[in-house]
C-alpha cells in the first residue's frame, strides 16, 4: 500500500500524517490519519487504482460539514488518454456528524472515511511518469476560549495586598482544542473606580492549514468549491451585558498560516459604584471559520509494451 508523502500544505499540527508505520498526530481539528493508495506504481492502461482517506475530528467541536478532494496535476479528465480518470465525484461529503474528542475520558472523536476508485492513464512504452496527488480535507469549526475577569473595589484590592496577593496578566481561562487557538489576557488589578479595562485576545493558526471564510461555501459539491475569502476568521464577544459593554471590538480578523494576532478589545464597567468586593465577569470568544488541510501521495505510471490507446 502507498502510505501519504507530506507535501508543502500538509498538516504540521493537527493533520500531520507519517509516511508509514505509526501516525504521530498532535494538536486539534481534523487530523488526517491516512491517506494512501492500492499501490505504489501501475503498469498499463485502464487499471484500477484506490485511495483512500481517514479523518478524524481530534478537537473540542461537533461537526457535520466535511468536504474531501482528490486533487492532481494529470487528474481528473478527459482531455486526453494520458490523464486519469475517475469513477468517484472528485469531492465527497462526510455522511454524519463528527463529534467533538473528550479530553476528560480519553475518548476519541467521530470519523469519517472517503475513497475515489480511478483508472490509470496511458502511458508509451517504456516511458514512465509520478503523478503526485493532493488529498485536501475542508470543514467547518469554532473555537472558544472563556475567562473570568476580576475586578477589583480600591478597599478589597488594598486588602488582596496586605495578604500578599500578586497580579500578572494571565487570566484563568478554559479554551476547548482547535486548529486555531485563543487565549485571552488582561491587564491585572482591574479597578472598579477605572470604569474599564482592555482585553487582550491572542490568536494562533497552529493547525498547519489555511482559515477561510465558509459562510456560503459548498460543503455538498462533487467539484472543489470556490472560496470567497481566505484567512478570514469571524469573532463573537459574549459576556453579561448587565455589568459590561465592549467598545466596538473587532468581529473579523485577518489569520494566515502560521500565524499569530493579537487584538485588544475594550470594556466598559457598568455602574462600577455597585463593585464593592471582589467581581468576576466571564467573557467568552468564539472564533467561527472554515479550515482546510492538504496531504499527498505520489504514484508512478509504467508504459506497456505493445499497448495503444
Amino acid at each position: 500500500m502507498k502510505r501519504l508523502l507530506p507535501v508543502v500544505l500538509v498538516l504540521l499540527v493537527s493533520g500531520c500524517v507519517q509516511t508509514g508505520g505509526e501516525t504521530k498526530i498532535s494538536g486539534a481539528g481534523l487530523a488526517v490519519v491516512d491517506f494512501s493508495s492500492s499501490v505504489e506504481d501501475v503498469e498499463g492502461m485502464g487499471k484500477t487504482v484506490r485511495i483512500s482517506m481517514e479523518v478524524e475530528n481530534q478537537g473540542g467541536y461537533t461537526t457535520g460539514d466535511v468536504l474531501a478532494c482528490l486533487i492532481g496535476s494529470n487528474f481528473p479528465g478527459k482531455i486526453s488518454e494520458q490523464m486519469w480518470s475517475s469513477e468517484s465525484p472528485v469531492c465527497q461529503s462526510a455522511k454524519r456528524e463528527l463529534y467533538a474528542a473528550d479530553p476528560e475520558t480519553g475518548a476519541p472523536g467521530g470519523t469519517a472515511r472517503f475513497r475515489w476508485i480511478l483508472k490509470s492513464p496511458w502511458i508509451p512504452y517504456p516511458q514512465e511518469r509520478t503523478d503526485e496527488f493532493v488529498g485536501r480535507i475542508f470543514y467547518r469549526y469554532k473555537s472558544q476560549a472563556t475567562a473570568k475577569v476580576w475586578v477589583y473595589s480600591e478597599e478589597e484590592l488594598r486588602a488582596a495586598k496586605q495578604r500578599g496577593e500578586t497580579f500578572s496578566e494571565a487570566l484563568e481561562t478554559v479554551a476547548t482544542p482547535g486548529p486555531v487557538e485563543i487565549s485571552l489576557s488582561a491587564k491585572q488589578p482591574i479597578r472598579a473606580d477605572d470604569g474599564y479595562f482592555t482585553l487582550t485576545v491572542t490568536l494562533t493558526n497552529s493547525g498547519g492549514g489555511t482559515v477561510f471564510d465558509a459562510g456560503n461555501f459548498d460543503f455538498s459539491s462533487e467539484t472543489p468549491p470556490k472560496i470567497s475569502e481566505l484567512n478570514v476568521i469571524n469573532l463573537r464577544f459574549d459576556y453579561p451585558e448587565s455589568s459590561l459593554q465592549d467598545e466596538g471590538c473587532d468581529d473579523i480578523v485577518e489569520l494566515r498560516r502560521g500565524e499569530t494576532r493579537t487584538i485588544s478589545c475594550g470594556f466598559t464597567i457598568k455602574n462600577p459604584e455597585t463593585i464593592t468586593l471582589k467581581t468576576s465577569f466571564p467573557i467568552t470568544v468564539t472564533a467561527d471559520y472554515g479550515y482546510y488541510t492538504d496531504s499527498g501521495l505520489e504514484i508512478t505510471v509504467r508504459g506497456k509494451k505493445g499497448e495503444t490507446p
